[in-house]
């Protein structure tokens, strides 16, 4: 894993973030609370600093014991940090200000929260994140299908996705596939870990690009204009006690889209393409609906296509 990359040490050496998620790390409530009674016994305790020479992670060894094996703990504020440091971020880093660290590891931001991503992935494929987990892995042909991947491409090919990408509601990584067989590297999200994990089983999902993470969040954790093409297929399903949901995921993307950036959804039915188009277009989004719709009637019926601007 990177982590072990960047901490040098040997792939069979364990290695643990203390929090239970990567959303978690927006907060930092377990870290804090170790951290506390670390700054108080005054451990050795190594540093991770970035391009800036900023601590941006703690690693804490801990010996082997009657109850567990000999391993790393990790702890961070890089996430909490972002876009603006939060309250848990201010106090993390001022306990690590009184900390006299014994060793440091230098890399970079975007390679630690790669790390970061990649870690988590990995953890929940293995089923290290998710206690007492009966869900077996599904055949591949009945997961991904074919008709629907070529359908897609047949919409992508109409449009040149650019620069970073976003694609919210992910899933098992379906719609994923045919983006990465065309060339692009997206950052997939989605609040649901059974599908991510499942994408994540299959190497439809990308562990170093691939977070469970709630789209109604994005601006806590990406900063504004952030990626230049936004993008989300088969989203839904929309109803009227669910609208304000949806609603609030649009505007979010719409934070998180660079001015000019694109926007491309596609849903199955034709008042569910309506609601998200109209929420876009409140929020500074100039686009228009397209018919997609197929014999099957079943995937991607209807699009929009839209620019921040």
């Amino acid at each position: 894993m990177f982590i072990h990359d960047i901490l040098k040490l040997e792939t069979k050496d364990n290695i643990y973030f203390v929090e239970e998620s990567y959303a978690a790390l927006k907060n930092n409530t377990r870290s804090l609370q170790y951290l506390e009674k670390i700054r108080k016994g005054q451990e050795d305790i190594a540093g991770i600093k970035d391009e800036k020479g900023e601590v941006i992670g703690l690693v804490l060894f801990n010996p082997k014991n009657e109850d567990s094996e000999e391993f790393y703990a990790i702890f961070t504020n890089l996430i909490s940090s972002r876009p603006e440091p939060n309250e848990s971020s201010r106090r993390f880093s001022s306990i690590t200000s009184n900390l006299k660290l014994s060793e440091v590891y230098n890399t970079t931001s975007r390679k630690f929260n790669e790390a970061i991503i990649e870690y988590y992935s990995l953890s929940l494929v293995n089923r290290h994140l998710c206690g007492n987990c009966h869900i077996l892995k599904e055949p591949y042909e009945m997961v991904y299908i074919e008709s629907r991947n070529a359908k897609l491409k047949g919409l992508l090919d109409k449009y040149k996705l650019d620069g970073e990408i976003l694609e919210i509601c992910c899933g098992n990584g379906m719609s994923t596939l045919p983006l990465r067989e065309m060339g692009y590297n997206p950052i997939a999200i989605d609040f649901d870990k059974c599908q991510i994990c499942q994408g994540l089983e299959h190497n439809v999902l990308d562990p170093k690009r691939t977070i469970v993470l709630d789209a109604t969040r994005l601006s806590e954790f990406f900063p504004d204009n952030a990626f230049d093409t936004i993008v989300g297929f088969m989203l839904g399903t929309i109803y009227p006690f669910n609208r304000d949901v949806w609603e609030k995921m649009m505007i979010e993307a719409v934070k998180v889209l660079k001015p000019g950036g694109m926007i491309m959804l596609t849903v199955n039915k034709k008042e569910e393409i309506e609601v998200l188009g109209s929420a876009l277009e409140r929020n500074h989004i100039t686009g228009k609906i397209i018919d997609n719709t197929d014999e099957k009637g079943i995937y991607d019926q209807w699009a929009y296509i839209g620019y921040k601007e």
